[in-house]
């Protein structure tokens, strides 16, 4: 009996260290986060690429980390060149936009001295800042995992903020959460990125299944399964 359970203890040690163990495949996916958003932050330097690089990070993170299907490199550089002429306009938009409420924010703080009207204008741009924000959340990964036009992408991800608005909400919370945290500790921006790319594929890849037709379902189990 005593001999068994030693025997017992002695495969448990080696099945945590084990390539297919628990403990191994949690510092592969680590490694895989961090190698993913060094990629996602290496490729956002231009600026104007930044869209490309978001949706080249949401593919990835849920190709690779999440369904465990190809590799970190060679899947986001696939991505990435694929999406690259078609999510540069939308992120030149996107920053166009970000950039007025940002100046418009700026003035009002600067010259509207009556604090009731300042107020309610600076609200008005909040606002405004969020729906935007979680617009962008929606739109890359909508670009990165269906084939439309950047209209009918854009158009999509509004529909989608409205539509299922408390999944909105969760993500931006996990957004500012995210934020706060690389504020506090700045290496973490090595980490995050990914991170949050692989949570948020779990929140919105079930929002899409719910607009796919039945055969392109199909089609999604067959190649995550097989």
């Amino acid at each position: 009996m005593v001999i068994q359970e030693k025997t017992e203890k002695e495969e448990s040690k080696m099945n945590i260290f084990n390539l297919e163990g628990g403990l191994m495949k949690a510092l592969s996916k680590f490694t895989d986060c961090i190698y993913l958003s060094v990629l996602f932050l290496i490729s956002c330097v231009p600026v104007f690429t930044i869209g490309t690089a978001a949706t080249a990070l949401y593919y990835t993170a849920h190709k690779v980390l999440r369904l465990d299907r190809g590799y970190i490199f060679r899947e986001y550089i696939t991505a990435f060149k694929d999406n690259f002429k078609q999510t540069v306009p939308v992120w030149l938009l996107t920053m166009l936009l970000g950039t007025i409420l940002g100046i418009d924010w700026y003035v009002l703080g600067a010259y509207v001295q009556n604090e009731d009207v300042l107020g309610a204008l600076m609200a008005a741009i909040l606002v405004g800042m969020i729906v935007l924000f979680a617009w962008v959340s929606y739109l890359f990964p909508f670009m990165a995992r269906f084939e439309n036009t950047r209209r009918q992408s854009m158009k999509n991800a509004i529909l989608l903020v409205a539509a299922h608005l408390p999944m909105t909400i969760v993500m931006l919370v996990l957004v500012a959460m995210i934020a706060v945290l690389i504020y506090m500790i700045p290496l973490l921006l090595g980490l995050l990125p990914a991170v949050y790319a692989w949570i948020q594929s779990y929140i919105l890849e079930r929002i899409f299944r719910k607009y796919m037709t039945e055969e392109d379902r199909a089609r999604e189990e067959e190649n995550n399964y097989n």
